[in-house]
């Protein structure tokens, strides 16, 4: 399972690994603020050296696969005895990914000018000197910031929740910043800032064409029934529901605003309002994130939020895909046992905390409806030959998860 630890450069013996290696990534819930990866190992020796350091990098590869990279923050060194009398020392190691380091980074000193989510989030992660993965909206437009100080964790969060984004630790050691509206998906984002070739490179393309929104959504890697451990629980309750949203935006004091406002959902569960105030400058964008919120939260929806798996049972290609998912991919989970509110689910990787032990290795994924990620099914994934007379009259287009879902 476990291929390599190392820590501070040094390949570790992984015969001194003792009982079990932890690792977390990510969130486990689609309204938790973004969250550092974490690992926590326990190193056995007897005499020699006092292995690692606070601030050494940890990495941990299981499969040959990279699965964690951090930095030492705690260790813990007890000195005690085997069964049989013997002194060895058993030492603690906890590290933590590179979001954390953001609390401690200062950034916008300078102050930023009117522009781009995606060249605002560009210029403050480029601020921090931190290696990093942006697939943040390049068309929403956010307003010029005067200078002020501030650390980079609270500046990129006010983010997060003014456009709707997250952010996480990819296995590699890199942060990624990642707006819901792009998740998982490959953009070309061909702003002129973006076109470095000349008029004559470009003569055999449109504009259009060189501005590619992803297509479809990625394909969602599904979940053999042998590969999940025990019967996943399916929840729901009233608490996410938000059915009339402001949202404020513009440079005015007090800001303009947007309503949107779902009639149906209040008639059935009340009045639940919410205001957000946001750095955005546009009020179609505005008006986007309302309705994106209104979209996902108006109606309370089922979750099947953790799903647990047993990562060495799988087959190879099952394995190295379950391997592959980081936060923002999608996962789809069959043969779900009955009654209960579907047969399958389409759910996005939040985040995940796998156990490796002698007796095998298991994963735990932390699942959201895709509603609150925009990844409902698109229209070039419905089948072609689906005839408007087939499908239903009745479902919502917001509730195409899935493309068999628009049928009758």
């Amino acid at each position: 399972m476990i291929s390599t630890i190392t820590l501070g450069g040094a390949t570790l013996d992984l015969d001194a690994v003792e009982y079990q290696v932890v690792v977390d990534h990510g969130r486990n819930d689609v309204s938790d603020s973004p969250q550092a990866s974490s690992a926590q190992i326990i190193y056995t020796q007897t005499g020699g050296t006092l292995v690692g350091s606070i601030s050494d990098i940890l990495t941990i590869d299981a499969y040959g696969v990279e699965r964690f990279t951090g930095a030492v923050t705690d260790m813990d060194i007890v000195h005690t005895a085997d069964t049989l009398g013997n002194p060895f020392t058993r030492t603690t190691i906890l590290a933590m990914g590179t979001l954390s380091q953001l609390g401690y980074i200062t950034v916008g000193a300078a102050g930023y000018a009117e522009e781009s989510l995606e060249a605002r989030v560009d210029n403050i992660l480029t601020e921090t000197g931190l290696a990093y993965t942006a697939n943040s909206d390049p068309m929403m437009i956010l307003l010029a910031a005067d200078p002020a100080p501030a650390d980079a964790a609270s500046s990129l969060s006010a983010l997060c929740l003014s456009t709707g984004a997250t952010m996480a630790d990819l296995p590699n050691g890199q942060i990624l910043f990642e707006s819901y509206s792009r998740r998982g998906y490959d953009y070309n984002p061909a702003t002129w800032a973006y076109m470095p070739d000349t008029w004559a490179d470009l003569s055999a393309i449109t504009y259009d064409e060189a501005y590619t929104i992803g297509t479809a959504a990625p394909i969602p890697v599904t979940l053999p029934g042998n590969g999940v451990v025990w019967e996943p629980i399916w929840r729901n309750n009233v608490l996410t529901v938000v059915n009339d949203i402001t949202v404020s935006y513009g440079d005015l004091a007090p800001q303009d605003t947007i309503q949107e406002t779902d009639p149906t959902s209040i008639a059935v569960h009340g009045l639940r309002a919410a205001q957000l105030t946001t750095t955005l400058a546009d009020p179609l964008d505005a008006s986007t994130r309302a309705g994106n919120l209104i979209t996902a939260q108006s109606v309370p929806r089922w979750d099947l939020q953790q799903i647990q798996v047993r990562v060495d049972l799988l087959e190879s290609v099952d394995q190295a895909a379950v391997l592959a998912l980081v936060t923002g991919d999608r996962v789809l989970v069959q043969d779900l046992p009955q009654p209960a509110p579907d047969t399958e689910y389409l759910g996005v990787v939040e985040g995940w905390s796998e156990t490796y032990i002698p007796g095998g290795h298991t994963l735990v994924l932390s699942l959201s409806d895709p509603r609150y990620s925009y990844a409902m099914a698109e229209w070039i994934a419905v089948n072609p030959a689906l005839a408007w007379s087939a499908a239903s009259p009745s479902v919502q287009w917001y509730d195409v998860v899935l493309p068999d879902d628009l049928a009758a």
